[in-house]
């Protein structure tokens, strides 16, 4: 891929009506278009706050961004071209002058300024008229985000915190949906969960009597939708941070909290946690294996033929790497399952650890695997940068087997690490995406990355 920062960021957004079926289009040099907008910044494909607000400056239209609808690189004129999909929340807005209103029948013949848009819009048009399954996330059905800010302002009202105007949304996709409120305490997040990883509320809860001050604490939940309310942290992201030495005391710090959460393992199976322990990462080797279409062949981002043949020979290594892991005694515990820097506030009190959801019961050293995969594009002027971040994670567990016990430990947990995430994935993520684009070249990125690391 050329340099990002030579890359045009072009978004187009299928603006829906709240209770017609239509969506507008712009008269356009050669045809009819989206509305949208060019942005210099590149942003991840889940933040839709940046488009919210684009809606309204632009055109004045105050909408609910539902989710992302397409994504779209073209190679030659370096133009990374997303859709969303969009409601609007007055349905009294004036459209824009020459905006019409359009069914699904008028975009099949209408002339179109990007004509390769048509699926798109015509997608959405049968996504919508199809009716949601139970899997589909609510947060992508119109509506939703109206249920969800009046739940916020009770809950910020029946704790006497008083709300700065309504909600502003900060990213939707099939794994969460994340709204920012501010207030006269500071900002306020609410974070929405699908069932497949509805424990995150209360483990947070309960993480916050293991590790107090290392969690967000919740300021209200609602275990039955998945929902939580919490302070927003004061602080810096950890990925700013340029200073080794605060990375090494972070990670020395989540090693703490694993540590902490071995003598609570009852009270965070109560939350609903999932268990994946050593001996049932070896007996799902095979069926994973056996799942070809899982690992998108015939896909730029997929396995090979020879990619699969080389995992299927690894399989009996695999139960042995399992079995030696498990030799070396150390104790189940939290796993994260999504650990990188971003996801570490530094603030004078100390670290604070965000984003459970992924998190099961598991082998410690397995939430390791992202944090230190490229660290030296981190750090590129200190050559040792992976070992001096590995050895500030282990100095913790040394309570538990010598050192050099510890390091031939991690290195093992590496490889198994990520067949633990992309059984993770196929699994439990993938069998609840309705929209399987969003996630589906997980399970062939872990894949790859076993067989890196086992090489």
């Amino acid at each position: 891929m050329p340099d990002q920062t030579a890359l045009t960021y072009e978004y187009h957004v299928i603006l829906s009506h709240p209770t017609t079926d239509g969506v507008v289009l712009l008269p356009g040099e050669g045809g009819w278009r989206l509305p949208g907008f060019i942005a210099a910044e590149r942003r991840f494909w889940q933040d839709v706050d940046h488009v919210s607000r684009a809606m309204a400056d632009r055109y004045g239209a105050t909408v609910d961004t539902l989710r992302c609808v397409a994504v779209d690189y073209e190679r030659d004129s370096e133009l990374l071209s997303k859709v969303y999909a969009a409601t609007l929340r007055d349905p009294t807005w004036p459209l824009p002058p020459g905006a019409i209103w359009v069914s699904s029948e008028d975009i099949a013949r209408l002339p179109l300024a990007l004509p390769r848009q048509r699926a798109a819009i015509s997608a959405w048009f049968g996504w919508r008229a199809e009716g949601a399954p139970a899997i589909r996330a609510p947060w992508y059905v119109p509506g939703w985000h109206a249920k969800a800010t009046r739940w916020i302002t009770r809950q910020l009202d029946s704790l006497g915190i008083t709300q700065y105007g309504p909600p502003e949304q900060l990213r939707s996709w099939q794994r969460s949906a994340i709204l920012r409120t501010l207030t006269d305490r500071g900002e306020v997040y609410f974070k929405a969960v699908p069932p497949m990883f509805g424990h995150e509320p209360a483990l947070t809860t309960a993480l916050v009597a293991v590790a107090p001050a290392r969690v967000a604490v919740p300021l209200a939940v609602d275990h039955a939708r998945g929902w939580m309310l919490t302070s927003g942290i004061v602080g810096y992201s950890l990925d700013e941070q340029p200073e080794i030495e605060r990375w090494e005391a972070a990670l020395r710090s989540f090693a703490e909290v694993q540590i902490a959460s071995t003598r609570r393992l009852d009270a965070l199976r109560a939350t609903g946690l999932p268990e994946r322990p050593l001996r049932q990462l070896a007996a799902q080797v095979t069926p994973l294996l056996a799942d070809v279409a899982a690992t998108l062949p015939g896909r730029p981002a997929g396995l090979s033929a020879e990619q699969r043949g080389a995992l299927a020979s690894l399989a009996p290594r695999l139960h042995h790497m399992c079995a030696e892991l498990d030799s070396y005694g150390l104790p189940p515990t939290i796993e994260h399952g999504d650990f990188w820097a971003g996801q570490i506030i530094v603030s004078p009190q100390g670290f604070t650890f965000l984003d459970w959801s992924d998190s099961s019961i598991s082998h410690p050293f397995f939430s390791l695997l992202l944090f230190l995969i490229e660290i030296e594009d981190h750090f590129p002027k200190i050559h040792d940068v992976r070992e001096r971040l590995r050895d500030a994670y282990l100095s913790p567990w040394v309570a538990y087997t010598p050192r050099a016990r510890l390091e031939r430990a991690f290195e093992l947990a590496q490889p198994l690490a990520a067949l633990h995430h992309a059984l993770t994935y196929h699994r439990v993520v993938l069998p609840h995406m309705e929209v399987a684009w969003e996630m589906e070249l997980m399970l062939p990125f872990y894949l790859k990355m076993l067989l890196r690391l086992v090489e």
